[in-house]
């Protein structure tokens, strides 16, 4: 049970799901993963932290904000980072564009949205003194993220140059995958999945996995909440993955040792 009491720097450190049925999000994931909830109240526009049984951040969910009504409900995954604006810089220098540039969140950190060169979005968040997630591996929290690529080898390496961390080519057979690493070695933060034929009318996306810790329970409460299956349970070396999307319209993955 890997508990998190520093900030995670250049790799995911947050998931947030911004939603049309907050209400409704409460009501699956609660049951899904065990969360509690903190509702910051309206000067934050209502984000509200999910926690795991022993209190720790796992997650954050929100109303979509005044205008925005009509986007899509989708998870962002966030980067570590100790100076978002020269994060920036170094985003904008590799191919990458910004959407929403660096914000103070009064109390917690500093955000931004950014977009990479195949157009996923993805976030930064920079710790003062909110570190993001608390806990991971563990039921109910983070377990991985992984960005879907039009051009696998050139994101990977995007990744790489913003976040000085070194890309690595894995021998699966029919799937094109990257791993980033910290440079000085150890164990991959990230991955980037090459998309193929199968993705057509899909937009490159990042992809948040939470750890579950029975596979075909999950399965019936996502089914009971009205979620749909998309694919799974898929091997790996890790563990059996599901890619689900909620009643909303948030894709999600959610995988079992």
């Amino acid at each position: 049970m890997p508990l998190i009491d520093a900030p995670q720097l250049h790799r995911p450190c947050w998931f947030d799901l911004s939603t049309s049925d907050v209400e409704a999000a409460k009501s699956l994931y609660s049951e899904l993963f065990g969360w509690s909830y903190e509702d910051m109240g309206p000067a934050f526009g209502h984000y509200t932290i999910a926690r795991t049984p022993n209190g720790r951040a796992a997650a954050a969910m929100a109303p979509k904000m005044p205008g925005q009504e009509e986007m899509p409900t989708v998870w962002t995954v966030y980067w570590g980072t100790a100076d978002a604006d020269a994060t920036v810089a170094r985003i904008e220098a590799n191919g990458g564009r910004m959407m929403v540039p660096p914000m103070e969140i009064p109390g917690s950190g500093r955000m931004a949205i950014a977009t990479d060169p195949d157009g996923a979005v993805f976030g930064l968040w920079q710790a003062d003194p909110f570190i993001g997630a608390e806990i991971e591996g563990e039921h109910g929290s983070m377990c991985w993220s992984e960005v879907n690529s039009r051009n696998g080898a050139g994101n990977a390496a995007f990744y790489a140059s913003v976040f000085d961390l070194a890309v690595h080519k894995l021998d699966m057979p029919g799937v094109v995958y990257h791993t980033v690493h910290p440079a000085g070695g150890g164990d991959a933060v990230a991955g980037v999945l090459q998309m193929d034929e199968h993705w057509a009318g899909i937009p490159p996306n990042w992809m948040p996995y939470f750890a579950v810790a029975d596979l075909d329970l999950a399965n019936a409460i996502w089914a009971k909440h009205g979620g749909k299956i998309m694919a799974g349970p898929i091997a790996s070396p890790y563990g059996r993955i599901m890619v689900v999307q909620d009643p909303q319209g948030g894709y999600l993955s959610y995988m079992a040792a």
